[in-house]
């Protein structure tokens, strides 16, 4: 065969796999270019295929397991006429300084409507429930009362209506004097009780850090056993109530535009002195309470004597808790390691400076250590079958 034409031939094969390799090439930048044309942009397509972070099992379980929080009904004041029957004396179930509370019946459960007027007090009462309305609105904690509806388009009143707790208030549990429907409060029901006021006071002091969006701290103003709402069940939780008089953005000692005003017997001793209130004055109030449930004695005195807590404070410095717990339980019962404990913890709540008081995320966490097995023994009464280990997590 002639050179040319094997050169012709080697040149055609060369031109021929030249060609092949070039019309892939252009096929696949064509095809390149079409998958373009019909996906996101880059960047929504790098999230879209980014594998989501899975939830750990306890996030999935909290998730799957919290109830879906309502927003509270607007009522019309002629709905709260109908709800009250026309505000019967026969309804109520509590009164108030600027307020009563009527016992009624909403979408087949039963509730406490709390009406406010403003005749007599003016400006200072509608503040106190619009306070208050407005804290309930946003506020979503299970020791906190819960808020169902509400009115207050009347020029003379306005009204919140309320879970009802059917066990009465702490106060009437502890004075109230025993008898077959209300029976002594158990020691470690009351355990448990105080532990859930100090976790509603932890969320109200700690909003800004506990995952509701930056909420302001908020100074309750009124902690004491008549604002202390029981579950009728026994060994059933406890719910802290009225914010009327609460300041919200404290969070350290200032002097408030409008004065907190604490019940007889709770009210920060330092406060009286000085005006200033400050999450530290709820610390005080709360050491008031927790010696209540250990003497059983309310914190107000007498006419002529001592509050409670300047009676027994210095004792319990001095002496401790010997002969100071409420004699109706009987030696066996309480746990007097327990009630030594509690009383200590209440000496360091009622601390004269409030710099000395501890907060109130210290003051929950010791006492669900020191009483857990009074809390868990309440808990298992209630049929939560709570366990000791869950309960020292929290701390």
């Amino acid at each position: 065969m002639d050179l040319p034409v094997v050169l012709a031939i080697v040149f055609f094969c060369v031109f021929l796999l030249a060609s092949a390799a070039i019309a892939s090439l252009l096929v696949g930048r064509c095809l390149a270019a079409l998958r373009r044309c019909c996906r996101p942009d880059d960047a929504d397509d790098l999230e879209a295929r980014r594998p989501r972070a899975v939830a750990a099992p306890h996030q999935l379980l909290m998730a799957s397991s919290k109830p879906q929080q309502q927003e509270p009904r607007w009522l019309v004041w002629r709905e709260v006429e109908a709800l009250t029957g026309g505000f019967d004396e026969a309804a109520v179930v509590g009164r108030g300084g600027s307020s009563t509370v009527y016992l009624a019946r909403l979408s087949g459960d039963d509730v406490a409507v709390k009406v406010h007027r403003w005749c007599g007090g003016g400006e200072r009462r509608l503040r106190a429930f619009r306070q208050e309305l407005d804290l309930l609105r946003r506020l979503r904690h299970p020791h906190i009362v819960k808020l169902i509806a509400y009115s207050d388009d009347h020029e003379e009143g306005g009204a919140l209506v309320l879970e009802y707790l059917a066990g009465g208030t702490l106060a009437d549990r502890l004075h109230g004097g025993a008898s077959a429907t209300t029976p002594l409060l158990p020691w470690a029901h009351r355990m448990r009780v105080v532990h859930d006021v100090a976790c509603a006071l932890e969320h109200l002091h700690d909003a800004s850090s506990s995952g509701t969006g930056g909420a302001p701290p908020v100074v309750h103003g009124d902690v004491s056993a008549s604002n202390v709402l029981l579950d009728g069940e026994l060994g059933g939780g406890a719910r802290l109530c009225d914010l009327g008089s609460a300041c919200e953005g404290f969070s350290a000692a200032v002097a408030p535009t409008r004065a907190a005003v604490g019940s007889p017997g709770y009210a920060d001793p330092f406060f009286l002195r000085t005006g200033i209130v400050s999450k530290k004055s709820d610390v005080y109030s709360f050491g008031v309470l927790l010696l209540e449930a250990v003497t059983g004695l309310p914190a107000a005195g007498a006419p002529g004597e001592e509050n409670l807590a300047a009676r027994v404070l210095p004792r319990i410095r001095a002496h401790g808790v010997a002969g100071l717990v409420d004699a109706r339980l009987g030696d066996d019962g309480y746990d007097e390691e327990e009630a030594a404990d509690v009383a200590r913890i209440a000496v360091e709540c009622a601390a004269p400076q409030p710099g000395l008081r501890p907060a109130m995320a210290q003051v929950r966490a010791a006492i669900a250590e020191k009483a857990a097995r009074s809390i868990a023994k309440a808990e298992y009464h209630g049929h939560q079958h709570i366990q000791l280990s869950k309960l020292l997590e929290l701390t």
